[in-house]
């Protein structure tokens, strides 16, 4: 069974509704639309499944030695971090670095470009915190639990003619493959592809770092990777910019080219979600 990244599955099979008849149909049109009605039976699973909230997936014959029910905290990818001058990581590696679960550098000003292919992305929102926080808003899936909340993503006017910020804001998970520095730990890039060591890993880019690199990735999908995003790679870096708040850093995708079927294949087997 195959389960995306943050996708909370029902437990149930998926519902198709009858095909509606108008009244006094033919004989004809009543053999068609029995007909159609049959094929959507057939195809009932490219039926959204409805969300609940029992986010555990039952694992059924994907592995023969796995069994259970396996919920979505269980499965845990390494994460990349660009850091910042403020927080612990801009303390330990210095602002301005690409790092990989916390412990190792993948980029930094003076590098080659970090290799990477995406396997996947989700638009999500998170409410927004203080500048240089370590700590995270709430996040939901939708505009409109925004807006249960109370919230918004756009700018408003406010009292005395002030501009307000607004208390949340689009971000992008993305679960990538990358490719690791010469001379990385392999127990933290395991894989192994024409001598070069690779790892799964997600990426949050949210405030910043969605309106840099976030959109750039919605973009390329519905433009030049239309056959998906695993047919394309990209060389990561990181760019400086000066806010009123100070300098801070932003993460910068560039295209490099398009991926070939062995490579995908290899892609398949590092990653499944």
């Amino acid at each position: 069974m195959k389960m995306s990244f943050n996708e909370k599955v029902e437990g149930k099979e998926p519902s198709v509704a009858p095909t509606a008849q108008a009244p006094g149909a033919s004989a004809d049109a009543k053999a068609m639309a029995d007909k159609m009605e049959g094929k959507g039976r057939a195809a009932a699973t490219a039926v959204a499944v409805s969300e609940t909230k029992d986010t555990s997936v039952a694992v059924r014959g994907q592995y023969d030695d796995l069994v259970g029910e396996i919920q979505s905290d269980d499965l845990i990818l390494p994460r990349i971090n660009l850091t910042q001058k403020v927080g612990d990581l801009g303390d330990q590696f210095g602002p301005g670095v690409i790092v990989f679960q916390k412990e190792q550098v993948l980029w930094k000003d003076g590098q080659e470009p970090l290799n990477m292919v995406i396997l996947h992305a989700q638009k999500r929102y998170q409410e927004n915190t203080e500048f240089g926080s370590d700590e995270m808003g709430q996040v939901v899936d939708t505009l409109d639990e925004v807006k249960a909340l109370g919230g918004w993503i756009d700018w408003r006017d406010g009292d005395a003619g002030k501009r307000e910020s607004p208390p949340w804001a689009p971000r992008l998970d993305v679960v990538c493959v990358l490719e690791g520095p010469k001379g990385v730990d392999t127990s933290l890039f395991p894989f192994q592809f024409n001598g070069k060591a690779y790892a799964a890993a997600v990426w949050t880019l949210s405030k910043s770092g969605f309106t840099s690199a976030g959109r750039t990735i919605l973009t390329a999908r519905a433009t030049f990777l239309r056959d998906g995003y695993r047919t394309g790679s990209w060389q990561v870096t990181a760019a400086k910019r000066q806010g009123p708040k100070g300098v801070y850093f932003i993460p910068a995708f560039r295209a490099s080219g398009k991926t070939d079927e062995k490579f995908r294949e290899f892609l398949g087997g590092v990653y499944q979600g």
